[in-house]
């Protein structure tokens, strides 16, 4: 028998562990790990897409316009834009009271239905007629939006929904045989101005005030002191009810 050194007999048993360690690696395939938790893995992932609602208070699904990270889910947020819609709010904004983010109809167009986004443009349109220049309709069942666009004082007026007419100075159903201010020296047209008169002084009673936007009258019922006209859409603030001026019964 050959005598081995010590550092030839640490060889041998180096070169034995790197053939055993390569027999083994031949003889077992690692398998990747297994993941019996499939579904529940699913749901998390799911959940992380979720966040919890500013407006009614659970996890949903949260609705983005990048503009900015407020958290508000889909549902909430389309029926925040309706209410606002209705009223004739034209700039929708983030419903957090303290951002002054924008929510374009771009934004909202996939999640409202389509009458309200009618509604919407026809407020736009609205929005972008002076106030001098508009003139609606007096027939308490048509009450279209008419635009006065003429250089000079538009009196006859036929309404192309209702092919009516009407003065568009008096504001009143056609006053035939007479011009504007011998309807408004008229019975009638006396009756009127104490309508208006009437009008004012319950105004003043109840402390009403003016829209600095359309002039309308408004009242706060409740809520904070922002009001909006619901026929102005100006967008001022939310939460408050119309008076309507009343300019005596109108022929139909």
């Amino acid at each position: 028998m050959k005598a081995k050194s010590l550092s030839e007999d640490r060889d041998d048993e180096k070169k034995e562990n790197k053939q055993a360690t390569t027999r083994t690696n031949k003889q077992i395939q690692i398998k990747p790990k297994e993941n019996k938790n499939n579904t529940n893995t699913d749901i998390e992932q799911g959940q992380s897409s979720k966040i919890f609602c500013g407006i009614c208070l659970t996890n949903s699904n949260m609705f983005s316009t990048g503009l900015c990270n407020h958290p508000f889910c889909t549902i909430s947020i389309s029926k925040y834009a309706k209410i606002q819609i209705k009223e004739k709010v034209v700039k929708v904004k983030c419903p957090d009271p303290e951002c002054s983010v924008e929510l374009k109809q771009e934004h909202l167009q996939s999640i409202l239905p389509n009458e309200i986004i009618v509604d919407w443009e026809s407020a736009n349109c609205e929005a972008s007629i002076a106030l001098k220049e508009k003139i609606y309709c007096p027939y308490k069942n048509c009450s279209l939006l008419l635009v006065n666009d003429e250089a000079g004082a538009v009196t006859s007026c036929e309404c192309p929904s209702c092919h009516r007419l009407f003065c568009a100075q008096c504001k009143v159903p056609w006053h035939a045989n007479m011009n504007c201010q011998e309807f408004q020296n008229s019975e009638i047209g006396q009756g009127l101005k104490q309508s208006d008169r009437k009008f004012l002084e319950l105004a003043k009673r109840e402390k009403w005030k003016r829209c600095p936007k359309c002039s309308m009258h408004v009242q706060r019922t409740t809520g904070c002191v922002a009001v909006t006209s619901a026929t102005c859409v100006a967008g001022i603030g939310i939460g408050i009810i119309l008076a309507i001026k009343i300019q005596g019964t109108m022929n139909t």
